[in-house]
């Protein structure tokens, strides 16, 4: 067997190593998330015309264009900067949750740059807040 402190230097090695994987793995998922954040809040059009629709045109969080059958011509209104050229209620709500949802998740990866000078546990349990925050605003 082995004495008490050599068997717990070889598990605090295995915690450390275990904790520094996870920390990667963590930062990575985050990444992919927020990318996947900006992009639906940035992409204009979700929801587009085929070749089986009536009337061209798209819609999104906030643009949306209508197409006229006769000329093929698409009018299209809406921006995120103005957002009285937003539909309805339903979509500036959608954009306003979406937009914050983007903002927690882009300052969550920026705050992994404090492992620098703070704690390790105070960074994971700010980042965990904030992800938590985002994920909830998506609901």
């Amino acid at each position: 067997m082995l004495p008490a402190q050599e068997a717990a230097k070889i598990y605090h090695t295995n915690y450390v190593r275990n904790a520094r994987a996870m920390g990667v793995l963590w930062t990575v998922f985050s990444i992919t998330f927020a990318v996947i954040t900006v992009v639906v809040f940035i992409q204009p059009y979700w929801i587009g015309d085929s070749v089986h629709t009536p009337q061209a045109g798209y819609f999104g969080l906030f643009h949306y264009c209508i197409g006229n059958a006769l000329t093929s011509e698409l009018t299209c209104k809406g921006s995120a900067l103005d957002f009285g050229s937003i539909p309805s209620g339903a979509f500036k709500t959608a954009m306003f949750f979406v937009g914050i949802s983007m903002l927690l998740i882009v300052a969550s990866i920026v705050s992994f740059s404090l492992f620098f000078i703070c704690n390790a546990g105070s960074v994971y349990k700010i980042c965990a807040w904030m992800q938590l925050a985002s994920s909830k605003q998506r609901c």
